[in-house]
């Protein structure tokens, strides 16, 4: 395929090189930013490719929700050394975030920095995804 476009391209070299050449040495520039133009346009169609679909690429639901559950049960543990748990909650809060964006809840748990606001946040994730069933209820853990 790349083959007929390559003696194309030549083809309009050999045959629009040379006007270009002697509009530049006449100075008649305007003849010479049609060539440009023309040039930049033959770039942009072999750039080009038809059919080209951009696809999300996401985990399935069910891994996502599993890895959730799983983290939220070693989360809410206590007696653990503070960077284990820190590192868990890192882990949480990621999950929890990408399991917020497959229900199209928004979430700011990316953006905001370890703190209570944080924690009210997780809390409110959690709330509403205990609502949609992908999380066990607090009492019932």
């Amino acid at each position: 395929m790349r083959d007929w476009l390559q003696v194309v391209v030549l083809l309009v070299l050999a045959i629009g090189l040379p006007p270009v050449v002697v509009a530049v040495c006449t100075g008649d520039v305007e003849r010479w930013r049609t060539y440009r133009a023309a040039a930049r346009l033959l770039r942009r169609f072999a750039r080009w490719r038809p059919g080209a679909e951009v696809r999300v690429l996401r985990r399935p639901i069910e891994d996502v929700v599993a890895d959730l559950r799983r983290l939220h049960g070693a989360f809410n543990r206590g007696g653990m050394r503070f960077a284990k748990w820190e590192g868990c909650r890192q882990a949480y809060d990621h999950v929890l975030g990408e399991v917020a964006e497959m229900v199209e809840v928004p979430h700011l748990l990316a953006v905001l920095p370890p703190g209570t606001e944080l924690d009210r946040e997780r809390e409110r994730i959690e709330d509403l995804l205990e609502d949609a069933g992908l999380l066990p209820r607090r009492w019932a853990a």
